[in-house]
């Protein structure tokens, strides 16, 4: 049950990162992050209207609070960061978010990977090396230094710090209430909290035209993204499904090539199934 509901959170979470990028060059990057967030609200709602409203645990509204409160910065950053760099020099070092995980079971439960942790982390890292491979011109450390002068790489990065927490806090209250309970209550608070962000996006840079329909789609987007990975955390271990959400990585390179004409696709794509390798093997 849960995998095939991962492998539809992997390509709607390619889909929204692309489409993200594509509506951030007509609007705002904080109207296209509010939009990303809040605008799943309908597609939650109806299926919520279907459930019905399930029992609410005591543990749901801290966990709720802290996961929109931190997604406020990473839901920024992430449109950010695909606004200035090209997809595939940014999307794939979400694969970070477990290896974070690792850091910080190690120095808070003093936990440390084993041998295939080890391996993942190695990969990952080599992954993160073969994406700038076409800089080795410039000797062995060039790559690991246009890591650091991308900048939504580096955005990027801080997003995957921030996931690696919140990857927790979204388990609790989902399972404290509902896939679509949560995500509804998300969308609105989120909403709420962000219009300030919203107001000032839309007076520094109006909606180019034709834009704000496309928004909606957006929305949809994120909406399966959210829906099918909550539901799938409910049948497996988080980090199984995150697993395969990161299989999303690759297709991410692909739509790159295929819609932003993006270069370098054959060292970004190696780069990218490393990472994803990685993550696998830290999964298990």
């Amino acid at each position: 049950m849960w995998l095939p509901l991962a492998v539809i959170t992997a390509l709607a979470f390619a889909m929204t990162s692309s489409y993200a990028k594509a509506l951030s060059r007509g609007a705002h990057v904080f109207v296209v992050t509010w939009a990303m967030m809040t605008l799943t609200l309908p597609w939650s709602l109806a299926l919520l209207a279907v459930h019905g409203i399930p029992p609410i645990e005591d543990a749901f509204l801290r966990a709720a609070m802290i996961s929109v409160i931190l997604n406020m910065i990473a839901g920024t950053l992430q449109v950010k960061a695909v606004s200035v760099s090209p997809l595939s020099l940014t999307v794939p070092f979400l694969a970070f978010t477990p290896l974070f995980m690792i850091a910080t079971s190690a120095i808070v439960l003093k936990e440390f990977p084993d041998a295939k942790g080890l391996a993942g982390i190695v990969l990952i890292a080599a992954g993160a090396y073969a994406i700038n491979l076409e800089k080795i011109r410039g000797g062995l450390l060039a790559p690991i230094r246009a890591i650091a002068a991308e900048r939504g790489s580096l955005l990027m990065l801080v997003v995957a710090l921030i996931w690696s927490v919140t990857a927790v806090y979204d388990k609790v209250a989902t399972v404290a209430s509902s896939p679509a309970f949560y995500t509804s209550f998300f969308s609105l608070v989120f909403g709420v909290l962000y219009a300030p962000a919203l107001v000032v996006g839309l007076r520094r840079r109006p909606l180019a035209r034709g834009v704000a329909p496309r928004l909606w789609l957006l929305g949809l987007f994120s909406a399966v993204m959210i829906l099918t990975q909550f539901t799938a955390i409910q049948f497996t271990l988080a980090s199984y499904v995150i697993a395969i959400k990161r299989t999303g990585l690759v297709v991410s390179v692909v739509l790159g090539y295929v819609f932003f004409r993006e270069k370098h696709v054959r060292a970004r794509m190696a780069g990218a199934l490393l990472m994803m390798a990685g993550v696998v093997l830290i999964s298990l």
